[in-house]
């Protein structure tokens, strides 16, 4: 997929090639400061589970690991 998901904006169909990370990743989650975490992601990490988490870790490792078409 390129570009703008809902094809609705200027960046529809336009790759901007940039690094995609979800915020529960550990690499991300780690720079949050304790307290911002707790009062604004805590809630959510327990809603979505380890185990979606965890499969939605991967996916975006795999999309990382895809070579840059340039």
């Amino acid at each position: 997929m390129e570009g703008d998901p809902s094809w609705a904006g200027p960046l529809a169909g336009e790759a901007l090639r940039l690094k995609v990370f979800h915020v529960l990743e550990p690499e991300i989650k780690d720079q949050i400061p304790p307290d911002v975490y707790e009062e604004e992601l805590m809630l959510l990490e327990l809603a979505v589970g380890d185990e979606k988490i965890g499969k939605t870790i991967a996916m975006m490792e795999g999309f990382r690991a895809q070579p840059v078409a340039g």
